[in-house]
Formats: structure tokens, C-alpha cells, sequence
């Protein structure tokens, strides 16, 4: 044989030693070896599907999934029914969420190779990815009936169809697979998560326990346990679970996480702060539990510490469209209602359709001055999301601030067509037959108010909320006594609450005859909270002591967003202490002409010139409408004048603008009476037969 004629046989053995390095290297795991090794050997003149296919194997393990699917497709290019190249292209496509292309790639393999059934489950995902729920299905129904009844094809359907929700399919599923094959972890793990889906938390819990049985220390099924127990109600077994999941792992972060989500939803906030601290520790990118974080010192009423968590959240994940929300719900509940509306709009520019911003920001533009777009934004809302109870009393309450008390009823009724058992929903509608002058139908709507109550057990911020807004019920109908006892009691059995120590000074500047409890000055010496004490200094006021009040007010900061407040109470202590009244308005002079309007409107009514009063207050109301103290001053001054009727506008302003006030639901309800003895507050003296 001549070198020549020996050359082409050296040159294929050459190119054939190389292809089997290459493979022995991928087999070996070495795929950046195999990669190199593959590279070579197309360079040598080896184009074959094969090859190709080989090579995107090796950069589908090394996760480059882009270049392995050029790759893949060079291969089915070459040779376009190499059913293994479709089913990897398929898997690859999946892996880069390319579900359509995916779908097309495993639609090919499994038109080539049916008994592949890998080919069939690849196809039913990427249908379910895509929400195609007939295609999926249809594709599942082929891998059952092209799978021995021996093989865990019910058992991949069932998980499958976990995917598309269809939790009662998988269910039967899996039974089935049960059925002829047995119980296993795997089997009885997708049951319970059926079983889970479907809302049927009690037989999932026993299907977990079982699980159990076979593998006492499986931590993922300790923790669905505790899940599934804290659903169905079982919150201290659920814990137990969790503890149990904890032990086997203490760096589990999904027990850790549905544990502090378990004490969450029990309103054990702190022990869930710590719960959620705790999974932070172990996953710092974890966007939910971030903003779970936040919500639970949300709840807690630390809503400037939550706003930070919040932050974090977006951190990981800028598009996070719940963070921006909850960033602009807490700013609401710290006043900053302009503030809070562009992270309410950053949020709809991410999910146009979410039903929460929208009522959000609905809320808020109605709190700046911007009443109708509110008012449809949170009709949009109730479009998106008719079950929202809180939607139809946000729109109940715009419709009151607007003067649509017909639409304002029938809002509030929607609420409690939703939710029952809604008391705050029946103390709106209290306040709303009140301002409309059914006194008997107010009346019933208060008291069913206060059978929805629920009881007081860890005072929580919601907690809070309720029990406040249960002491403003009580106050409606008269039963102050209680109401006292109520706000009274939980200041001293629980933490200070700001919110409690106000309503519980409203009150008391309710019903001048009610002598200040000395528990309220403690708890006013403890805060260091301005509104609280702002509201105090007004109670002292109303009582006389002004000495006792400068003293409070003198411990305030001169600026800041209480700035105005705070000089205008001093100008009144030092009036009441007998300055005259022109040092007393040039105190006032470097500040807004509307608090000068105001102090010159008490200063009228203090003089018995109740004309000049009103003129004063309804220039005060003309340039701050969603002034509550304007409104309500006007509908006094005007029941004295004896204009029932424009008291009783007046009157039904101040509750739009706030119905929490119990002094405007007492207005209302006076200057109804008012109307009904014929325009004056006093009742007439008896003229004889035939009089009213």
C-alpha cells in the first residue's frame, strides 16, 4: 500500500478516535472538554447530525442553552426526522420559557417517535405554560393511553394538570395511579397537593401524614403538613409541623416562611417577624418574603419600618407591581396621600388591571382634592373585582364626600351584600341613614354593627382599628359610658396605641361633663406622638386649663407638617388665657390666611356673632374643601342661626370628609331634628290646641 492510498483511512480513524474522545468526555461529565473535543472534530470535516446533536448536548449541561439550541437546530437541519435532536430541542426551549417553539419541537419528536413518552409530557407542559388547557389535556390524554398501565404516566398528568389548575383532575389522577401502582412518596406528595388546591386542606393534611408513615423525616412533607393544618384551621399543630420540618433542617427557608405565614394570618405578628427574619437569614432575594415582611410591620402599625422591607422587595425584583402598592399604602396611612399616588401609578404601569392600585390610588386622589377621578378609578376597580367589600365602601365614601348619598346607600349595601359580617361596613351604613335622616334605621345598623365586632385577643394594629371604630358605634348611640370603658381599658391592658388614645379624646370632647381619667394623662406623658398630643392640648383646652396645654405644646416641634396646628392651639390657649385678641391674630399672621380665617371665626362665635362666624367658616370651607373642622364648625354656627337646612348641607360635608368624627354624625343627626320642629334647634313652646 502506497502512503497515498494509506492517507484517507489514517485521516477517517483520526476524525473517528476524536468523535469517541469527545463522547467519553461528555459521558465522564467533562462537558467543556467535550465541547472543545466536539468543536474539533466538525473542524476535521465530521458534519453530521450526530455531531451536532452531541454538541448541544454539552452546552445544554453547561446551561448555554442559547447556543445549544443553534446547535440542536443545525442538527435537525441535517437530518429533519432525528427524532432525539426534536425532543432535545424541545427540552432546551423549554428551559429558556420558548414554550411555543418548545410545543413545535416536542409535536415533531412525538410524531416521529410515539413510544418516546417523555415526547407527550413535554408537549402537555408546554401547553400548560402557555394556559392552553384543551391542547394540554388532549396531549395528556395520549401519554396515559400510550403508556403501560404499569409506568408513572397517571402520576406525570397529574402533576401536570396541578400546573393548570385543575386540581380535581389530578386528584382522580393520581388516585388512579394509586390504584394500580400503590402509594408512594411521590404518588401521595402530588394527592395531598391536589387534595390542597382543591381547598380540601383536611384530607390533604391526612394524605401528608400518611406520606409520613414511609418517610418519617421528610422535611418538604412536614412542611405541607403545617400548611395544609394552618388552612383548615389547626394553627398550633401547623406550627408543630413547621418545628418538626425545622429540625430536620434548621435552614429550611420555606418552613420558616410558612410558619411566620401561619402566625401572620393569626395576627401573631411579632413571632412572625421573627419567622420571617429568620428565612431572610437563609434567602435574601426572596421578593415575597420581603414584602410579607413589610405587610406584617404594616399591620403592626410601624408603617415608616415597613416601607424599607418594601423597598428590598423591589431590590430584587424592580417590576414587583404588590411592593409598589404597599409602599403607597403606607405612605396613605402616614397622611401622605400626594406621595403615595405615583407608586400607585408605578404599579398599574406594570399590571394596568390590578384591582388593588386602582382602588389605592382612587382613594387617594379623592383625599387630595380629586374626588371624581377617585371615583371612577375605584369604580374600575368593582368592574375588575366585584367580591372587593372594601372597593364598594371606598366608593361608598366618595359618593358622601360628592353629596350622592342615594349612591353612597346603596355602595355601602353592595359592601354588605359581599360580606355579611362586615361592622364597619354596618356602621357606615349607620352613619349614611343617619345623615339622610332615618334616625330608626341608623340606629339598627349600629347595633347589628356591634354584634359583627369580633372580640379583642393580641392587639394587633387591625385590631386596634376595630376597637376604635366599635367605641365611635357605641358613641352614635349615645353609650358613652361604655365606649369609655372600652377605649379605657385597652389602653391599660395592652401597649399604648396612639389610635385608641384618640378616639378615647374625642370622646371626652364629646361629653364636656365627663371628668379626664388620670390613666389618660399618663399615657400622654409616655407619647412622644404629635397628633396625640395635639388632640390632648384641644381636650384642655375645651376644659380650661390653658396653662396645661401651652406646657404640651410648648414640647411640640414649631415645623414640619404639624406646624400649623400647633401655632394656631397656642394663639387659642393664650386668647383663653386673656391676651388680647389683636396680639393674639398677629401671632397668626405668618401663617396661612385660612388659620387666620379660622381663629377669627371662634373669636365671632365667642362674641355671640354668629353671622360673622359663618362667614369666616364658609370662607374657610370655600378654600380648603376637605377641611372636617370647617364643615363641621359651619353646621354649628348655622344650627344657631336657626338654618337647619344649611347646617344640615354642612353637616353632611363634614361626614364625607371624614365619618369616622362622631361630632359630625351628632350634627347631622341635631340638625335633622332641627327640620322636623320646623328649622330651629330648640323645641317651640307650646302655642296651645293644634300646635306641633
Amino acid at each position: 500500500m502506497t502512503p497515498s492510498d494509506a492517507a484517507p483511512d489514517t485521516k477517517k480513524a483520526k476524525r473517528s478516535a476524536l468523535l469517541e474522545q469527545a463522547n467519553a468526555a461528555y459521558d465522564a461529565g467533562d462537558h467543556m472538554r467535550a465541547l472543545s473535543l466536539f468543536d474539533e472534530v466538525i473542524a476535521a470535516g465530521i458534519d453530521s447530525e450526530i455531531v451536532y446533536n452531541n454538541k448541544g448536548a454539552a452546552l445544554d449541561a453547561l446551561g448555554m442553552y442559547e447556543r445549544a439550541t443553534e446547535s440542536y437546530r443545525a442538527a435537525v437541519r441535517r437530518a429533519p426526522r432525528y427524532e432525539l435532536a426534536w425532543h432535545n430541542l424541545g427540552n432546551c426551549l423549554y428551559s429558556r420559557e420558548l414554550y411555543e417553539d418548545a410545543a413545535d419541537a416536542y409535536s415533531k419528536a412525538s410524531s416521529l417517535n410515539p413510544s418516546r413518552l417523555e415526547n407527550l409530557a413535554g408537549l402537555a407542559n408546554s401547553y400548560s405554560k402557555l394556559g392552553k388547557a384543551r391542547r394540554a389535556k388532549a396531549a395528556l390524554r395520549r401519554l396515559v393511553e400510550a403508556g403501560p398501565s404499569k409506568s408513572p404516566v397517571r402520576l406525570m398528568a397529574a402533576e401536570i394538570l396541578l400546573d393548570l389548575e385543575l386540581s380535581a383532575e389530578a386528584a382522580e389522577m393520581c388516585l388512579d395511579h394509586i390504584r394500580l401502582q400503590g402509594e408512594s412518596m411521590r404518588a401521595l406528595s402530588v394527592l395531598g397537593t391536589a387534595y390542597h388546591e382543591a381547598g380540601d386542606y383536611a384530607r390533604a393534611a391526612q394524605t401528608f401524614e400518611k406520606a409520613l408513615t414511609m418517610s418519617p423525616n421528610d422535611k418538604e412533607m412536614f412542611n405541607n403538613l403545617g400548611y395544609s393544618l394552618f388552612c383548615a384551621g389547626f394553627l398550633e399543630p401547623a406550627l408543630s409541623a413547621f418545628d418538626k420540618a425545622l429540625a430536620v433542617d434548621p435552614g429550611y427557608k420555606h418552613a420558616w416562611y410558612n410558619k411566620g405565614y401561619s402566625l401572620h394570618g393569626a395576627e401573631r405578628l411579632s413571632e412572625a417577624l421573627e419567622c420571617y427574619e429568620r428565612a431572610l437569614a437563609i434567602d435574601p432575594r426572596d421578593r415575597v418574603l420581603w414584602n410579607n415582611y413589610g405587610n406584617a410591620l404594616y399591620n403592626l402599625g410601624r408603617f415608616e419600618e415597613s416601607i424599607p422591607r418594601f423597598v428590598e422587595a423591589l431590590r430584587v425584583d424592580p417590576d414587583y407591581e404588590i411592593a409598589w402598592n404597599n409602599i403607597g399604602n403606607a405612605l396613605e396611612k402616614l397622611g401622605m396621600w400626594t406621595e403615595a399616588i405615583p407608586f400607585h401609578e408605578r404599579s398599574l404601569e406594570i399590571r394596568p388591571d390590578f384591582d388593588y392600585a386602582l382602588y389605592a390610588k382612587g382613594i387617594c386622589l379623592s383625599m387630595t382634592g380629586r374626588p371624581e377621578e377617585g371615583y371612577d378609578l375605584v369604580l374600575e376597580s368593582i368592574t375588575l373585582n366585584p367580591d372587593y367589600d372594601e372597593a364598594w365602601k371606598a366608593r361608598s365614601r366618595i359618593a358622601r364626600q360628592l353629596g350622592r348619598w342615594d349612591e353612597a346607600l346603596s355602595s355601602i349595601e353592595e359592601s354588605l351584600a359581599v360580606n355579611p359580617g362586615y361592622a364597619d361596613g354596618w356602621a357606615d351604613r349607620g352613619d349614611i341613614l343617619s345623615a339622610t335622616g332615618d334616625m330608626v334605621g341608623a340606629e339598627v345598623s349600629y347595633r347589628t354593627a356591634l354584634r359583627h365586632f369580633p372580640p379583642m385577643r393580641n392587639g394587633s394594629q387591625g385590631e386596634s382599628a376595630q376597637l376604635r371604630r366599635k367605641a365611635e358605634v357605641l358613641m352614635r348611640l349615645g353609650r358613652f359610658e361604655e365606649a369609655f370603658y372600652l377605649l379605657g381599658d385597652a389602653m391599660t391592658a395592652r401597649a399604648y396605641d396612639p389610635g385608641i388614645a384618640s378616639e378615647f379624646i374625642r370622646g371626652l370632647r364629646l361629653t364636656p361633663s365627663t371628668p379626664v381619667p388620670d390613666g389618660l394623662q399618663s399615657a400622654m406623658e409616655r407619647t412622644d406622638d404629635p397628633k396625640v398630643l395635639l388632640d390632648y392640648s384641644e381636650l384642655l383646652l375645651d376644659r380650661g386649663k390653658h396653662d396645661e396645654a401651652l406646657k404640651v405644646l410648648e414640647g411640640l416641634p414649631k415645623s414640619g407638617e404639624h406646624r400649623d396646628r400647633v401655632a394656631y392651639l397656642e394663639a387659642m390657649a393664650y386668647w383663653r388665657a386673656g391676651i388680647p385678641e389683636d396680639e393674639v391674630i398677629e401671632l397668626l399672621s405668618g401663617l396661612s390666611c385660612e388659620l387666620s380665617c379660622k381663629f377669627r371665626g371662634e373669636l365671632a362665635e365667642a362674641h355671640g356673632d354668629m353671622a360673622a362666624a359663618e362667614s369666616e367658616y364658609s370662607r374657610l370651607l370655600e378654600s380648603r374643601p376637605s377641611d372636617y373642622q370647617a364643615a363641621e364648625s359651619l353646621a354649628r354656627v348655622r344650627l344657631r342661626l336657626g338654618d337647619a337646612k344649611g347646617a344640615l348641607d354642612a353637616a353632611r360635608t363634614a361626614l364625607g370628609i371624614d365619618s369616622s368624627e362622631p361630632g359630625a354624625v351628632a350634627l347631622v343627626k341635631r340638625a335633622n331634628e332641627a327640620l322636623r320642629r320646623g328649622g330651629s334647634e330648640k323645641a317651640p313652646e307650646d302655642k296651645g290646641e293644634g300646635a306641633p
